[in-house]
Order: C-alpha cells, then sequence, then structure tokens
C-alpha cells in the first residue's frame, strides 16, 4: 500500500483502516500545520493597532482626531495613522497638531 498512488477517495473501508494504522504507528504526519508567520510591523496603523500602542479607548481615540490633536493619515473609514509619526508623537509628550505646526513655524524663520 505504500507505494500506490490512488486518491484516498478510491480505497475500500479496509484499505483505509489499514492506512489509518499504518500513520498512526509511523506517526506520519498527512498535513503539517503551517508555522504561524511572524507580524511584519508596517508604517500604517488602523485604530486597533493605536489603541494598543497608546491605551486610549475609541471615543479618545475619535475625539482628538476630531479636535486634530493626534497625528493622522486617513480620517475616513477606516482610520489609518503612520507608526512613525505617532511614535515620534508620543515622544515629543504627546502634542496636539497646532502645537506642531508652531514649533515648525518658528523654527522656519
Amino acid at each position: 500500500m505504500e507505494e500506490d498512488n490512488r486518491p484516498l477517495y478510491t480505497l475500500t473501508v479496509e484499505e483505509f483502516r489499514a492506512l489509518s494504522r499504518l500513520i498512526a504507528e509511523d506517526n506520519i504526519k498527512l498535513f503539517t500545520p503551517s508555522e504561524p508567520k511572524e507580524k511584519t510591523q508596517s508604517d500604517i496603523l488602523y485604530l486597533e493597532d493605536l489603541k494598543e500602542l497608546t491605551g486610549y479607548k475609541d471615543s479618545t481615540v475619535y475625539s482628538k482626531v476630531c479636535r486634530k490633536e493626534i497625528p493622522v493619515i486617513s480620517s475616513g473609514r477606516p482610520l489609518s495613522f503612520s507608526r512613525a509619526e505617532i511614535t515620534q508623537w508620543i515622544k515629543d509628550g504627546r502634542p496636539t497638531i497646532a502645537e506642531m505646526k508652531a514649533k515648525n513655524w518658528n523654527l522656519k524663520l
């Protein structure tokens, strides 16, 4: 039976039982589960990712986006943020957009 290349659905009940015993005895794996892929960090964050990163609730994120207190890429659906901008925003002490623009404007003078 080891060299038999027939599809499984053509086996008789006895052949299938014999095959099952072979698999159980030899610990043959017919299907190996795919290894979990490492989660690559893209630069785009969505609401769930941002909540995990900042610890904010949904309502807090929405109000900060509405008041332009947080850097946002897309304020439509779905909300999207830049990971680099958010991490820099956190490092800067979470300033408002107006404070960031004023800082940039003062540096250009």
